[in-house]
């Protein structure tokens, strides 16, 4: 394994349970759904099993409580090929879920069960094993925000290591967009300032105020209608056209996207490149279920020498 071609997630793992419901029901009725089902998930667990699938050396550093669902997640990763030497089982605080309920046109709604769980108690020292590793690229999730030990524990690694690894960064807000509390955004625009390459969905731009900074590579996913490269004038670069693939399950697909995009820019791909591999990782990714569904690099591959 070479070092400088390692990657070090900081993020989130959850375990999420998912369901394919008929529809979504009114405010106070029902709806029927399959058997939930158990998989890895979290942002950062994604995003890192997603590297591991392309074969990218990647050290997922986290907090899981010390239970069933923690000890599951971690040998989970392990098993894309994620080193797990970085996530620390918490003896008191316990894992948190995810259940996801998607419906016949493969659109999701994500409630997540982890308030006051393992990942909000990330401490300074859980970070130490970057100084080993040397990483060449770090990606920092925005679910870490509004967490007061982790979101310390985030900004400083981002201070520390600002200039000496490129700082990756997916805001990944879990807030309604029209109700964003005030801290938080504060703590996402900072976050934003800090690091190298921002992955925003538009919405979520929209709602916390982003923008691009002087040397800052600005990407906004738009789903279906593909993304774009952002300039500091508020101008768009250029713009990367979605894939024609027909969605069953959009769950992981930004993550997929993020983590396809960092394998690229590592394989020296430019910037409109390292979108278009995404792109393609990303359409491929939502016609399978799950949130762990990167496809290998060669099927990416195959997309575009067909499709060029």
């Amino acid at each position: 394994m070479e070092q400088k071609s390692q990657v070090v997630v900081i993020g989130d793992i959850f375990a999420d349970m998912v369901s394919r419901i008929i529809s979504y029901p009114a405010n106070g009725d029902g709806t029927y759904g399959s058997p939930l089902e158990r998989n890895g998930g979290g942002t950062g667990g994604n995003v890192a099993a997603g590297l591991g699938r392309l074969g990218v050396p990647c050290t997922m550093v986290s907090r899981l409580g010390n239970d069933e669902t923690g000890n599951f997640l971690k040998e989970d990763l392990k098993s894309y090929g994620v080193d797990t030497c970085g996530i620390v089982l918490d003896p008191v605080i316990p894992t948190g879920t995810v259940v996801i309920t998607v419906d016949p046109q493969g659109e999701r709604t994500i409630f997540v069960f982890a308030l006051d769980s393992a990942y909000g108690n990330l401490q300074l020292e859980d970070t130490r094993i970057l100084e080993e590793i040397q990483p060449q690229a770090i990606f920092l999730s925005g679910v870490l925000l509004g967490l007061p030990v982790t979101e310390a524990t985030i900004f400083e690694v981002a201070k520390q290591w600002k200039g000496k690894a490129k700082l990756y960064f997916d805001p990944n807000l879990r807030h309604p967009t029209d109700a964003v509390p005030p801290q938080i955004k504060d703590s996402m625009q900072r976050m934003a300032e800090l690091c190298d390459v921002v992955l925003t969905g538009k919405s979520e731009m929209e709602a916390l105020g982003l923008y691009p900074r002087e040397e800052q590579t600005f990407i906004v996913k738009c789903g279906k209608e593909g993304s774009y490269l952002l300039q500091t004038d508020g101008e768009i670069a250029f713009r990367v056209a979605p894939t024609s693939h027909m969605a069953i399950d959009a769950t992981g697909a930004g993550d997929t996207f993020a983590a396809a995009y960092i394998s690229a820019e590592l394989r020296g791909l430019d910037v409109r490149e390292a979108m278009e591999f995404s792109t393609v990782a990303a359409g491929i990714s939502v016609t399978r279920t799950g949130a762990r569904s990167m496809p290998e690099p060669d099927e990416i591959e195959q997309y575009k020498f067909i499709n060029s």
